[in-house]
């Protein structure tokens, strides 16, 4: 599985067709997302686990985001 550190890597990710993403959770699990660049540049974040939507800028991703602390931490990569 490919790590993802920062939301420049994501971008890059993202502009080679890969949208399916895993959060590492505590005790093995994974947190499932898929993520779409949207027109304006923000990220559009569909997580599974509770099937909600946010709207985020990358900076957003560090604020209001689990997201931000997994990519620091390693814990965010691309899904098979």
């Amino acid at each position: 599985m490919q790590q993802i550190r920062n939301t420049r890597q994501l971008r890059k990710t993202l502009s080679h067709g890969e949208h399916e993403f895993k959060l590492a959770l505590m005790g093995g699990l994974f947190s499932r997302k898929t993520i779409r660049l949207l027109p304006d540049g923000r990220f559009r974040v569909v997580n599974h686990i509770d099937e909600t939507v946010q709207k985020l800028s990358g900076r957003q991703f560090y604020t209001e985001s689990n997201i931000g602390r997994a990519m620091k931490q390693g814990a965010f990569v691309v899904s098979p």
